[in-house]
């Protein structure tokens, strides 16, 4: 990806200029194809990148592996979409797809870090460092519930999920990223989030 392109898309999600200087600056067109790709609930790519780069993490193209090229990076983006009546509100919980016991295990030997990220409407809202580790009971617990006999072929924990309330007084949690506008999306935060986010 071109850097200007990343650039855009950061200062698009970073709400640095208002919509209407965007527009003036970058054609209509062109944000209205961010709000789109940005708002897609099946595609969390643009929002994993523009994650990284605000770290300063080199984002990984491929699917497999780590969300960032220079360690155990991991991006967990969720979307608020204002215009989805269905669209929950950001509640700093997450999940892992087909998790097994030699990933979760490599996880820990990795020292990985969960990154959860917010965003309404495509603009970011913050971002959440999680050690892995310190999720490494709430996680055991579910593996082994699935998986007693341990990895078995074709057999996995389809969804390995985690919240606020497993993490929040966790050592090590820290925000790394939190908008100047909290108070603008506190609609669409849960009460238990924004406590947390204005600590």
């Amino acid at each position: 990806m071109k850097q200007s392109t990343l650039e855009l898309m950061v200062e698009y999600t970073t709400d640095i200029l208002p919509h209407g200087d965007m527009v003036e600056k970058y054609g209509e067109t062109t944000i209205d194809l961010l709000k789109m790709y940005f708002n897609d609930k099946n595609s969390s790519t643009m929002r994993e990148r523009v994650m990284c780069h605000m770290l300063g993490i080199e984002s990984n193209d491929n699917k497999l592996g780590y969300d960032g090229n220079d360690g155990a990076k991991e991006m967990k983006p969720k979307n608020h979409d204002t215009t989805n009546p269905k669209s929950k509100k950001l509640n700093g919980a997450g999940n892992y797809s087909d998790m097994t016991h030699k990933r979760h295990q490599k996880f820990i030997d990795d020292n990985a870090e969960i990154y959860i990220g917010g965003f309404v409407d495509g603009r970011i809202v913050y971002i959440i460092k999680v050690p892995y580790v310190s999720l490494e009971e709430h996680f055991s617990k579910q593996i082994f519930k699935n998986l007693p006999n341990g990895d078995e072929l074709n057999k996995y924990l389809r969804s390995m999920t985690f919240s606020l309330t497993h993490y929040k007084n966790m050592d090590g949690v820290e925000v790394v990223y939190l908008t100047d506008n909290l108070d603008s999306y506190s609609t669409y935060l849960t009460k238990d989030l924004y406590t947390f986010l204005n600590q």
